[in-house]
């Protein structure tokens, strides 16, 4: 079927977007809370909200990467 297969090629990206999706939100409200909790608003919540993103697209670029290694092994293999 042309919906599972097209499901099954994108599923590892939308797995590192959620991530990222997570990694921002999670770090971002851990941030939030410190700052409230030590009144330095919004130094952590900054910082934790960089670390996210950076943390995020990190993961993102290592799934796409670990992606096209394996079609490149693959490739290798089948020639």
């Amino acid at each position: 079927n042309a919906i599972q297969e097209i499901i099954s090629k994108a599923a590892p990206i939308m797995a590192a977007v959620q991530s990222l999706f997570f990694y921002v939100i999670i770090l971002s409200a851990i941030g939030y809370f410190l700052d409230e909790k030590l009144k330095t608003f919004p130094i952590l919540f900054i910082i934790l909200l960089f670390f996210g993103l950076v943390l995020g697209f990190f993961q993102l670029y290592a799934r796409k990467k670990e992606t096209i290694d394996n079609k490149y092994l693959i490739q290798l293999y089948l020639n």
